[in-house]
């Protein structure tokens, strides 16, 4: 990873009833069918997070500011990815970027 990459937090929770197993799916979906497409073009690897109250945390790693929000543009229309979103409560969705100061 680059020291200029930029870290894309998401913090949000299901929409109720949805379960976990069918968001896990949609989640295989987005990976696989968008960002695994993003690849040289900024995308370097993600991480999906849940705590014990259903909290999500999904971690991705961009390679530049621009190639993260040229991708989530392209996220908001792309077919892939509409499933995904619409199990997300769009009320709870808090995004971070952030830029790598320093890499241990």
């Amino acid at each position: 990873m680059n020291k200029n990459a930029i870290v894309e937090i998401a913090q949000f929770k299901l929409v109720a009833g949805v379960s976990e197993k069918d968001f896990l799916q949609e989640a295989e979906v987005v990976q696989n069918n968008f960002l695994e497409k993003q690849r040289g073009y900024g995308y370097i690897d993600r991480e999906l997070l849940k705590d014990k109250d259903g909290q999500w945390v999904d971690i991705l790693h961009w390679n530049s500011m621009e190639e993260a929000h040229k991708a989530a543009e392209v996220m908001m229309s792309d077919p892939a990815t509409q499933d995904f979103m619409q199990k997300i409560d769009p009320s709870s969705v808090k995004m971070l970027h952030l830029e790598v100061v320093k890499k241990y």
